[in-house]
């Protein structure tokens, strides 16, 4: 955190330091020359634009080259996270290129963008931000990296029941337009912003028939009730969503978004409001209708955050922050650092021999 303002070297370093890196990544821009970005058919994240030394260069652009040396492929054998924990892809993976614009990273809100107006009255500040836009900008950024469509969806709230219940109607009014769509809660974000999607489909075995992918909540033996149906079957976890479009999708969303009106499923509209609402109605009627297009993840795997020792529900490759939503800012920042860092670790190391000076002697020379 910051000093508030009126020390003149905590505000002057970091002045300095955000000028140093701006000045580096534009630099860093030039010496790597990218070529000619590709352009995709969907659209909301499109670059169709050639950089030069003398051209202006977009903040997507940066984004990009800083993450290009980190980026892993999507039939990469092996992932090694940052404490040396490798993950292998066993057996032939799906996915062997990128999906691009075919794949839409989504963000759905009935909830205004605080950091939009902040933003538009000149008043923007980072260290002020909710959860909310520091989860938006994680999904925004990550769709940025990899090239995949984004959308942010604002929706109007429900007048019998809870707002979260957008989430089936939105990705039925969407899902024809791609092969998958990415839904985050605000409070989930992407643990690495440099491994892609399609290795995470090819990590957690998606077929051609997965509809819906979402993973369980946690469960404990001491409180088997509190994440689990009336059949005492564990939730799944709507804050992470991956839809497939398939023959069945459309149908389950229709199910789904249907539910609490109580004409096929009697009694969902008991969950309109209490919790879990929408999840709750997924969990105690639709998902038994439609069991072998709706695939189950580990909690470990797309679930919960570092801390968690129900289930082992750490968020290794998706968290989900339930109670501290402000640290979804954390890893968004964390992510950021790293890509910023890396060149100028690189430029620093390639520049040791003038850099770095050794002192033989802890003494003051002779003049």
């Amino acid at each position: 955190m910051l000093p508030a303002a009126g020390a003149r070297s905590p505000l002057f370093a970091l002045a300095v330091t955000a000028g140093f890196v701006l000045i580096f990544i534009f630099g860093f821009l030039a010496w790597q020359s990218p070529p000619r970005m590709p352009s995709f058919p969907h659209g909301s994240t499109q670059v169709d634009m050639t950089i030069t030394q003398n051209s202006p260069t977009a903040i997507d652009d940066i984004i990009r080259v800083l993450y290009k040396p980190l980026m892993v492929a999507p039939a990469e054998p092996v992932f090694t996270d940052e404490n040396g924990v490798k993950t292998n892809l066993e057996g032939n993976p799906r996915f062997k290129k990128k999906l691009g614009k075919d794949i839409l990273i989504l963000d759905l809100e009935t909830r205004p963008l605080e950091s939009s107006a902040a933003f538009e009255k000149g008043e923007y500040d980072w260290r002020k931000l909710n959860h909310v836009s520091g989860g938006v900008f994680n999904h925004y950024t990550y769709a940025t990296v990899h090239g995949y469509d984004y959308k942010f969806v604002h929706a109007p709230n429900f007048k019998d029941r809870h707002a979260t219940w957008i989430k089936p109607s939105a990705l039925a009014n969407l899902i024809n337009d791609y092969k998958f769509i990415v839904f985050l809660d605000a409070d989930a974000s992407f643990r690495f912003m440099h491994l892609p999607i399609e290795w995470l489909l090819n990590h957690w075995k998606i077929g051609p028939d997965d509809a819906l992918t979402m993973a369980l909540d946690p469960w404990d033996a001491e409180a088997p009730q509190y994440n689990s149906d009336a059949r005492n079957r564990t939730y799944t976890n709507t804050g992470f969503i991956i839809t497939q479009n398939t023959e069945k999708t459309m149908e389950i969303l229709t199910a789904w978004h249907e539910c609490p009106d109580d004409t096929r499923y009697k009694n969902c509209s008991q969950w309109k409001e209490p919790k879990f609402h929408e999840q709750s109605a997924l969990g105690e009627y639709v998902r038994y209708d439609y069991d072998p297009y709706i695939k189950e993840l580990a909690c470990a795997e797309a679930n919960g955050f570092p801390g968690v020792t129900v289930a082992h529900c750490e968020g290794k490759f998706i968290r989900h922050y339930w109670f501290d939503k402000s640290l979804v800012k954390r890893d968004f920042q964390d992510n950021m650092m790293q890509a910023i860092t890396w060149p100028i670790q690189k430029m620093f190391a390639e520049n040791s021999t003038k850099v770095v000076f050794e002192q033989e002697k802890n003494e003051i020379r002779a003049r």
